[in-house]
């Protein structure tokens, strides 16, 4: 059951803070799974493995700093940090840390959570409640990139044939309920070359640095549209509402590829 909890955190002081925090907030919710299960933790430190989780970057008011790459946090302001959850048994650990902590500390600095929301919605809802659709948009909210097979470059342009097969496999990594399979995978890609495609779109490049390493993904908007009102038409949308909890793309867990849909 796809679940999103929303952390909101003052911090004690101001303290300096990347530009980019994907991988902070990664960072963060690793050591909340080490609280409470060591063995998790390292699990999802593992490479090259579909994660059932993603994360977003800290949302706070950032002040001007002299020192490059860096913003102070303001102490006055929320912190907000999301973190999504694709398999159910990983939501009881979570809530087991909140249980026994009501602090997380970032850089050496305490910060104090105020307030926990959670939105939650299970395979069965995603898939009974998405409708065929001509059109829907996407908003990348952060950097995206797609793997490129074969390439030393990664893929700078969402094409619906790199996008939803990876969120069909994503489904069938970690749904309680169908699995499509790679049989129906061969389908829907063969249909989505035939059947979708890119009508607006409005993106630009951004890098985003991780401590020494430097990563490039685009932000911005793409319309997507079909004419086939079919079954992997609905199919489609669903994956595109999953995405919301999934992210999409390379680095998913570095709060990289968050994204929001808008039929």
């Amino acid at each position: 059951m796809p679940t999103e909890f929303v952390l909101e955190m003052y911090a004690e002081k101001t303290f300096s803070l990347p530009t980019f925090t994907g991988y902070v907030s990664r960072g963060i919710f690793l050591n909340m799974l080490r609280w409470v299960n060591p063995n998790l933790s390292e699990e999802y430190h593992k490479p090259n493995v579909m994660k059932p989780y993603s994360v977003t970057p800290l949302y706070f008011k950032c002040e001007k700093t002299r020192e490059k790459g860096k913003c102070l946090l303001n102490p006055t302001h929320p912190c907000i940090m999301k973190v999504r959850l694709l398999r159910d048994k990983d939501v009881t650990y979570i809530l087991n840390y909140f249980r026994g902590k009501d602090t997380i500390t970032i850089y050496g600095e305490t910060l104090h959570i105020s307030s926990i929301s959670v939105q939650t919605k299970s395979y069965e809802e995603l898939e009974k409640e998405s409708k065929p659709t001509e059109k829907f948009r996407l908003y990348f909210k952060t950097p995206t990139y797609l793997a490129s097979l074969g390439s030393g470059y990664h893929e700078l342009f969402p094409n619906p044939t790199k996008v939803f097969p990876n969120l069909m496999r994503l489904w069938d990594q970690h749904t309680t309920t169908k699995k499509f399979g790679k049989e129906k995978l061969q389908e829907y890609k063969e249909w989505l070359t035939k059947n979708m495609g890119v009508t607006e779109y409005k993106l630009k490049t951004k890098l985003a640095k991780m401590g020494k390493k430097k990563t490039t993904g685009f932000i911005g908007w793409v319309t997507y549209e079909t004419k086939t009102m079919d079954e992997w038409n609905k199919t489609t949308a669903m994956l595109a509402k999953y995405a919301e909890y999934s992210n999409i793309g390379g680095n998913r867990t570095g709060g990289f590829g968050v994204v929001k849909i808008k039929p």
